[in-house]
């Protein structure tokens, strides 16, 4: 059986969709070989680990790579980019694959010195590894974003989901709404349909927003228009009835200007697999989350015309064309972008950075 390492910083009580991938791949992989993970646990409210436990996981990470030896070395993400190097350097495996996201490829293109940092980091990372790793994007734009970076042998996983539980859509309920789900920053574009979109709906369509305050400035413009009912955090069984019980599931990204990206879109999946109808603009990892017209729709970023349009013409659908959409999006759903389908090519990006090796 295949031998794997898996080390990675992203791992609960953090909570976020690079913990997902984590927790859910290592789930899956360990009924298909022979896993053993390495992790940084985050901090009990759902935060990330401080700097200073993340240096002692490298230097304890490169500790454990050299007394270990496996077939495959994957590393979590660009961050952890020393570990690649060191695994190959110590012979702990003769493949080493790395895990990008996006943000990872452009956060150091921001304001500060933080990112200052980062960017000759992540420079000295790509002078370091950048010809011999092999590297698994998340979307085919962190794909290109790799490329542009320096990287040479990437290959495209998506992330994925649990299994839909199939069941009929319901009824809507006596206050119609649009659901908004994410992080309230600027480019998820919370504020922006709140401003431009709905005040092109009915009257009777409100919006509910269910993530937490990034952005001051997002959640005074939420506040201060009408309509907008703000949930901060439910539960996952809350959120699911949301999401069936919404007109739509809203993805309205705006562009940020390059300084950060929607890797994938790991909410257009989940939205569809919970039995929502998913309306995403169509930019970057977004359009490998969404099989346009099937799972969800793309809709032109930053045209509020076009997305009360499309809304609308949803508040129209009868029950049984919603009925029929719905099964199908989660039949596809259920082949395209389950967890185990993405170990399944991981596994595959393994085997193949094995053939460009020999």
């Amino acid at each position: 059986m295949q031998r794997v390492l898996f080390i990675t910083r992203k791992w609960p009580p953090a909570i976020g969709g690079m913990e997902t991938y984590a927790v859910k791949l290592a789930t899956q992989l360990e009924a298909r070989c022979a896993l053993e993970t390495h992790v940084l646990p985050g901090r009990i409210d759902g935060r990330p680990p401080v700097p200073f436990r993340l240096a002692l996981f490298l230097l304890g990470s490169m500790r454990f790579l050299a007394r270990r030896r496996a077939d495959v070395v994957h590393v979590g993400d660009l961050v952890l980019w020393p570990l690649e190097w060191f695994a190959r350097v110590v012979g702990a495996a003769p493949r080493t694959v790395i895990t990008a996201y996006g943000l990872d490829l452009v956060y150091g293109y921001r304001k500060g010195l933080l990112p200052w940092l980062y960017r000759h980091y992540l420079a000295l990372g790509v002078r370091m590894i950048g010809k011999n790793a092999h590297v698994i994007a998340i979307s085919r734009q962190t794909a290109m974003l790799c490329e542009r970076a320096g990287f040479c042998n990437v290959t495209v996983v998506t992330l994925g989901v649990d299994p839909p539980t199939l069941c009929p859509p319901v009824d809507s309920p006596a206050r119609p709404f649009v659901l908004f789900v994410g992080r309230l920053v600027r480019r998820k574009g919370a504020a922006w349909f709140a401003t431009e979109v709905l005040p092109r709906l009915p009257a009777s369509v409100r919006m509910v927003v269910v993530g937490k305050a990034w952005d001051e400035s997002e959640i005074a413009l939420l506040g201060a228009a009408p309509r907008v009912d703000y949930r901060n955090v439910v539960t996952a069984a809350e959120l699911r009835t949301l999401r069936r019980e919404a007109i739509a599931v809203v993805m309205p990204n705006i562009p940020s200007g390059g300084t950060d990206v929607e890797g994938f879109g790991l909410t257009a999946v989940e939205a569809g697999a919970d039995g929502g109808i998913l309306l995403a603009s169509g930019i970057e990892g977004i359009v490998d989350a969404v099989v346009d017209g099937v799972t969800g729709y793309l809709l032109p970023a930053g045209d509020a015309t076009a997305w009360a349009a499309k809304i609308a013409e949803l508040i129209s659908w009868p029950m049984e064309k919603r009925r029929s959409f719905i099964q199908n999006a989660q039949a596809t759903i259920a082949s395209r972008y389950s967890w185990s389908v993405v170990a399944e090519r991981t596994l595959e990006a393994y085997a193949a950075t094995s053939r460009q090796m020999t």
